[in-house]
């Protein structure tokens, strides 16, 4: 995983699509994703990683209305019954830490959460202090995460340095009680 490029990781975590169908009604397209049975306006989910499900496969596109799709150049009309599948949204916080840690501990945080079943995408609180720090100083603190596979909950405790001796611990607590921790010097 090492020589993977971060967007790479995202894209192949479990989880980081939902999938489901569209219907029309009442002049509304609407999304119902498959694995929790939710409706949600399609516009409301669309973001730039959409795909639609043709010809057996999925093919990348992008909506040019509410109602048609342009795959390699061509115009697809969406009707009721097509599948899409649609690049989950992280939240702002969490996508920053993610942004903004180093290769090495982002890494090391993603290697560990799969090893425990958990994917990057079931994030799902993040309270990220180096939002509100400088970035040109040496600072210190502490990031708290929470994420749920609906199995199980893990608090990530990410205590981090920055400045000349950086270092990244992160601290995981499982709901059944299990503790374990990474430690990263940069």
């Amino acid at each position: 995983m090492k020589s993977d490029s971060k967007h790479s990781i995202l894209q192949n975590q479990p989880r980081s699509f939902m999938t489901g169908t569209v219907e029309y009604i009442d002049s509304e397209w609407i999304f119902f994703d498959e694995e929790t049975d939710e409706a949600s306006m399609l516009n409301d989910i669309l973001n730039e990683s959409v795909e639609l499900y043709v010809n057996m496969s999925w093919e990348k596109g992008l909506f040019v209305s509410d109602h048609q799709f342009k795959i390699h150049n061509m115009i697809y009309r969406i009707k009721n019954g097509d599948k899409l599948r649609v690049t989950r949204k992280l939240p702002y916080a969490y996508e920053q830490l993610l942004k903004h840690l180093k290769k090495e501990a982002f890494h090391t945080l993603t290697t560990h959460l799969n090893s425990l079943n958990i994917s990057l995408y079931d994030c799902i609180y993040c309270h990220n202090t180096l939002c509100f720090l400088p970035e040109d100083k040496d600072t210190k603190g502490a990031n708290f995460l929470i994420f749920d596979n609906e199995e199980i909950i893990c608090s990530v405790q990410h205590l981090f340095e920055r400045g000349e001796n950086g270092l990244d611990r992160f601290e995981y607590t499982l709901s059944d009680g299990n503790r374990s921790m990474n430690l990263i010097l940069h």
